[in-house]
This record gives C-alpha cells, sequence and structure tokens, in this order.
C-alpha cells in the first residue's frame, strides 16, 4: 500500500468511508485502503473524473453496480455500497485479505490437485452467484482472484460493462485481458456468461502449470483461441475433462457453473488449509490488537503489504509471472516470506517493564485462526518477558532479526523444569568456516575483482586465502575440508583451479567454461561446465589428472551443477525455454539416461545446492532485475514440498547449507553490491555475515 497523495480524496460517502492508503489504479480509476465508521476494511474505487462526462458512463456504472450488488455467495468480494453520481462516482467492496492467484502462481508455480479441486469448486460458486445475479463478470484472471485463508475470492466482477463505448475503449483500452478472452470475444461475437467460463478453464490450466494456449505475442494466442485445441498436458487427468469442456470454441459447449460444480470431485487437503505449505507463507499473519490511537491519527490497515489491490478490469497484455500488467492496479509489494520481530532493546534496571499488548477478542468462528493468533500473543508476551530479563535470547554478532516464533527465546537456565523443555532450542550459528568471494574493487560482474576469502565465526575481517590479481570467484570445500575448488578466469581463459585449506599449493586442474563447480563426495573428480559444439554442457573431470567426460549432449544450456552427497546423482539447470531455466537430476553412472526435471516454474529456478542428508535443495527462484527480482526455496530432491525460505523484494540467490543442514547462506542485494546473509531453514533467526564494506558473494559452509 501506498500513502495518499496531495490530489486524493481522504474520505467518500460524506465521511462514512475514511480513506488511509492507495492500494493501486488502472483503466477506471483509484483503488484505496477505507476505513468504514467502525473502522472495518474496506476497498474504495473512486472513478476516474472524466468517465463522468462519457455518456451513458454513469448510467451503465448505476446498472452494473445495482446488479453487482445483488450477487451473494462466499466467493465473491460484495459491493457494499456505492454513489453512481458522485463527484467523482465511487464503489465500495469488502476487503479480502490476501494476495492475488497470480502472486502465488508467480511464488508457487502450480497447485497440487487437492488445491486445484477447492480452487475450481470455489470460483464455479462465485460464477454461479454472478451469473445467479444477471451479471457477467467479463474478465475472470488470476489478478482478479484473491487467495484467502478459507478459500478463493473472485473481485471485480460486473464492472466492465460499464466502460463499453468510452473514449478509453475507443481509443484501444481492451474490456478483457489478451489469453483469458474466449473465442467469441476475439472474433466479435455476442458477450454471454459463456465466456467466463472459457477463462475459468484458463484460469485452471494456469493453477496447474500449464498455459493452453501459450505465452507468445497476443496476436499468436488470438489465432491459437480462435482455431487451435488447448494445451492441457499440465492439468492433473482427473481435471482435464471438466477444464476441457470450458475451453471449447462454442459457447454452447460450455458447461454452466452448477454444471461444472457437478462434475468435480472436490478433495480437500490434509490438515488446516487449503493451499500447500509454500502458499500459506503468503497469507497475512493475524497481529495482535492494536493500541487506541488518537482520534485523528490514521487507523493502520490490516497486513496491507499482504493485500492485493482489487484492480480495474481494462487491462493491457502482461506475462502472468510478471506481477503487475499494464493499465490495471499494480500488485502489492511482494509479501516478506515471514513477519520478523526485531530484537526487544535492552532494558535497565531503572526502566519499567513493558507490558505485553492487550489481547485480541476473538471471533468465534475458525479454531485454526485463534490457534494462529494464540502464537503471535505468545510471541508478543515473550518479547515482554525478555524486555525485563525473564527470558534470555540467542546472541549473535552482526545485524540480526530473528522471527517471534515459538522456540526463538530460550528460557535462562536450561533445567528439566523450564517452560520450554518440549520446545527444541534454535539451532546455533554454524562454527565452520565459510568461503566467499571478496570484491578488492568495485566493478562486479562487468569487472572482476575477486579473491578467496574466508570467514571464520570468530574473527573479523575475512582472512584472503589467495594473492589476488586474477578473478577467483566460486569457491567450494573439498569433502574433507582440506583443500577448496574455484574458478579462476585470467587473459588466457578460464580454469577450475585447487588450493589447500589455507590458500597454499595453488594448481590448475582443467580448463572449463566458467560457472560453479561441484566435487564428488569422494573428492576425486569435479562437476564442471565446458563447451561443445556451441552448448554448455555437463562434464567430470578428474581432480588428480584433469582427465575429463561428457555426461550431457542436449541442445539446451547446462548450468549450477551441484553433486549429490551420495554420489548417485548430479543436479543441473537445464534451459527449457529462452530465458527460463529448471532443474534438473543427471546419473553420471549412466549419461545415456535422459535428466529428470525436478521444477516446473513459469520463472528461472537456478543455483540448485543438496541438503547435507540429500533430501531437498535450496535454490534460487525468480530472475534479476524482473518482478521480485530473485528467492531463495527449499524443495523436495523429487520435486514435492516447494516452499519459500527466504522471499523479499530485495534480489537473493547463490544459497549454502551449513555442514549441519540447519543453516543456509545466500546472498542479498543488488550484483554490483552483494552481502552475505544466513538464516536458519525454519526461517528464523536471519542475519547478516558480511561486515564492512567490500562486497562478497558466493558463500560455502560445506
Amino acid at each position: 500500500m501506498k500513502p495518499l497523495e496531495a490530489g486524493d480524496p481522504r474520505s467518500v460517502g460524506e465521511g462514512r468511508y475514511r480513506l488511509v492508503g492507495r492500494l493501486g489504479q488502472g483503466g477506471m480509476g483509484v483503488v484505496y485502503l477505507g476505513r468504514s465508521q467502525s473502522g472495518r476494511a474496506v476497498a474504495v474505487k473512486v472513478v476516474r473524473p472524466e468517465l463522468s462526462t462519457e455518456p451513458g458512463f454513469r448510467r451503465r456504472f448505476a446498472d452494473e453496480v445495482a446488479a453487482a450488488r445483488r450477487v451473494g455467495g462466499f466467493h465473491t468480494a460484495p459491493v457494499v455500497d456505492a454513489d453512481p453520481d458522485g463527484d467523482p462516482a465511487w464503489l465500495v467492496t469488502a476487503f479480502v485479505p490476501g494476495p492475488t492467484l497470480q502472486a502465488v502462481l508467480a511464488r508457487v508455480g502450480s497447485l497440487p490437485l487437492d488445491t486445484l479441486t477447492v480452487l475450481a469448486a470455489g470460483l464455479a460458486e462465485a460464477l454461479e452467484a454472478i451469473h445467479r445475479a444477471g451479471v457477467i463478470h467479463r474478465d475472470l484472471k488470476p489478478a482478479n482472484i484473491i487467495v484467502a485463508e478459507d478459500g478463493p475470492r473472485v473481485i471485480d466482477f460486473g464492472i466492465a460493462r460499464a466502460l463499453d463505448g468510452t473514449a478509453l475503449t475507443q481509443t484501444g483500452l481492451q474490456i478483457g485481458t489478451p489469453g483469458f478472452l474466449a473465442p467469441e470475444q476475439l472474433t466479435s461475437g455476442a458477450v454471454t456468461p459463456a465466456v467466463d467460463m472459457f477463462a475459468l478453464g484458463v484460469v485452471l490450466t494456469q493453477a496447474a502449470g500449464g498455459s493452453p494456449f501459450g505465452d507468445g505475442p497476443s496476436a499468436a494466442r488470438h489465432y491459437k483461441v480462435v482455431h487451435e485445441e488447448p494445451d492441457l498436458t499440465a492439468v492433473p487427468g482427473e481435471l482435464r475433462a471438466a477444464v476441457g469442456a470450458c475451453l471449447s470454441k462454442e459457447p454452447g459447449a460450455r458447461p454452466t457453473p452448477t454444471a461444472f460444480l457437478g462434475s468435480l470431485t472436490v478433495r480437500h487437503p490434509a490438515g488446516e488449509h487449503w493451499l500447500p505449505d509454500a502458499a500459506t507463507h503468503l497469507l497475512p499473519r493475524p497481529e495482535p490488537a492494536a493500541h487506541p490511537t488518537a482520534p485523528d491519527a490514521p487507523a493502520a490497515p490490516a497486513a496491507p503489504q499482504d493485500t492485493p489491490a482489487p484492480q480495474d478490469t481494462p487491462a493491457a497484455e502482461a506475462p502472468r509471472p510478471a506481477g503487475t500488467e499494464p493499465g490495471t492496479a499494480p500488485a502489492p509489494p511482494r509479501p516478506v516470506a515471514e513477519p520478523r520481530t526485531e530484537q526487544p532493546p535492552t532494558v535497565t534496571g531503572t526502566e519499567a517493564p513493558v507490558a505485553p499488548a492487550p489481547a485480541e477478542v476473538q471471533p468465534p468462528e475458525a479454531g485454526q485462526r485463534r490457534r494462529r493468533r494464540a502464537v503471535v500473543a505468545a510471541a508478543v508476551l515473550a518479547a515482554s518477558l525478555a524486555a525485563v530479563g525473564l527470558l534470555a535470547w540467542q546472541p549473535w554478532n552482526g545485524a540480526h532479526r530473528d522471527n517471534a516464533k515459538p522456540g526463538a527465546a530460550t528460557p535462562a537456565g536450561s533445567g528439566s523444569g523450564s517452560a520450554s523443555a518440549s520446545a527444541p532450542a534454535p539451532a546455533p550459528f554454524p562454527t565452520e568456516p565459510l568461503l566467499i568471494r571478496q570484491d578488492t574493487a568495485p566493478g562486479w560482474p562487468g569487472t572482476c575483482h575477486g579473491v578467496v576469502a574466508r570467514r571464520d565465526p570468530s574473527t573479523d575481517p575475512p582472512v584472503r586465502l589467495l594473492a589476488g590479481g586474477a578473478c577467483d570467484t566460486l569457491p567450494q570445500w573439498s569433502p574433507d575440508r582440506r583443500s577448496f575448488a574455484f574458478t579462476r578466469s585470467t587473459p588466457e581463459g578460464t580454469a577450475v583451479w585447487t588450493a589447500d585449506a589455507h590458500g597454499s599449493n595453488a594448481r590448475r586442474v582443467a580448463a572449463i567454461a566458467g560457472g560453479r563447480v561441484s566435487w564428488s563426495p569422494d573428492g576425486s573428480r569435479l562437476a564442471v561446465l565446458r563447451e561443445k559444439d556451441g552448448v554448455q554442457q555437463l562434464f567430470v573431470v578428474d581432480v588428480a589428472d584433469g582427465s575429463a567426460r561428457q555426461l550431457t549432449s542436449g541442445t539446451g544450456q547446462v548450468e549450477d551443477p551441484a553433486w549429490s552427497p551420495d554420489g548417485k546423482r548430479i543436479a543441473v539447470c537445464l534451459q527449457t525455454e529462452p530465458e527460463n531455466w529448471q532443474i534438473h537430476v543427471v546419473d553420471p553412472a549412466a549419461p545415456e539416461r535422459a535428466p529428470q526435471q525436478v521444477t516446473r516454474l513459469p520463472h528461472p529456478a537456478l543455483d540448485p545446492v543438496w541438503s547435507p542428508d540429500g533430501t531437498t535443495f535450496a535454490y534460487t527462484a525468480g530472475t534479476y532485475g524482473a518482478g521480485g527480482q530473485g528467492d531463495i526455496r527449499l524443495v523436495g530432491a523429487d520435486g514435492s514440498g516447494d516452499r519459500a525460505l527466504v522471499a523479499t523484494g530485495a534480489h537473493e540467490m547463490d544459497p549454502a547449507w551449513s555442514v549441519d543442514g540447519t543453516w543456509v547462506a545466500f546472498v542479498r542485494g543488488p550484483y554490483e553490491k552483494p552481502a552475505v546473509w544466513a538464516v536458519r531453514t525454519d526461517r528464523t533467526g536471519e542475519r547478516t555475515v558480511t561486515t564492512g564494506t567490500a562486497a562478497e558473494g558466493h558463500p560455502a559452509w560445506r
């Protein structure tokens, strides 16, 4: 949410709705977070003033608002108030906390079958209610679907028609979004409720990880929508027939929402949530009750950073994972993976104890909400007790943030009678030295001044292990930690080198194309990248004599090799399409076998590293400089359980596991000025490792 601007109204409805911030804007106007007189959060859409002079606009807007106000059901954000004759006109809808489906898919990639069935049923119920009220949505898409804790919500229904015939549409602003338009919308046919069912089919295919008509230019997609059959290979077999029926070329062949619901077998996931774990982290977290504010103080919105803006219907084309579509209300700032609580300030003996915030009154509906709020209240109490010395917080050096979670604070003393005897203590920060690339001068990545250095937990600054003068990057400890390998680039070319643990006896092993290298578990070989027939491929090099063996031979580029702890697999990133890379696994004993794909995301998955037990990858998700830049995620070696570890608006990359697997180091910041950070694998204890002003990257604990 952004603050109000100078020309923004401060209220609408003669003061009934006070505006507290901007959620976004689009073709119809600006969307604000508002508060009713009782303090309830609402979304307030204020129409662009110039539309008021458009012939017929106010009448159409009033008709559509009246129809939308008749819409009920569990899965919509209902219209609660409006003034089509206002100056300017405005509309108020219920405020639904949660990310858009677009934001969820950009993070998670695809949804499992159980979640897909709940999503499909929820959207069908929403369309059933919308159509029953005589309304056609006309712009159903992931950006107009809020993912709430108890199911999906459809927003912005019934408003598109009010813009028909205005100067906006006459000058090229399209009603609806390319990629979700039905064939009849592209061929000037009659617009009926069947267009919403077509869009539902597209939405569900995308939620399954597919793209029914491709992701190319809009003209090519429009041709496929009208003339070609959809690609439904990503849709689970159980849903394929129902989704395929929605995508029929003929409107009459598409099911109604009621018929579609009747064809579904809804599978509610086990546990508390209908979403996979990786998506539940995007949901807004309940907060303890706020302290009373002065009458004139603006009320704080409920978790606005996690709440998407209701978006205007007209939209220009944009790739789905980008998170923002031109012509629509921009997506909100990417939510942080977990709310983080700063360490309580030190309290001296003369200061008064800090009292915990008053408990929040609990609604009677959902047990899971009460449990989650109880955790938050416990965290507030723990922070207060820590401030007066009743709890001792885990100390560490450097700037840090530790999540307020059970186990983040440890009672003073460790007797069996302690209050936290049943909760495991937080994993201490690793004592093993961390290898890094340190930049001795600015210029990275265009100009490399990298040297290999070692950070010991008890000393600072880091110890430089090599003399410099070349471009030394990407150090990797050998399995016995008696030596390390690194990539060195000079005017004569790029090669993999090794050196003893203290930097002595550096020697060249073999020429490589560049990039990361990875040791075999026995320390005798290195997985490296070499170019063959113009394509970067995976090779294995013998450390003793530099002899090499080629393992991949496809046409796609290979990046980021990582040898598994048991030596039976090598993870790589394969280029699956332009600007997209996904994690695959290669069998070094059977290179003729096709690599097995692990991740299937709409954005790149890079830098995979195995956990010490070989069950999990940490990896980088996203693209530098685009969308949310990059996050650190964890995924099972079989592709299951994909979830966020570090997800902020900053750029994160290059994860590295600690020796015991309880921490992950990573790099945060722009390429020109990176810094090393670390976080526990339970997402607590985030702290910066880099000290001083030198840029640091490429961490390696093992």
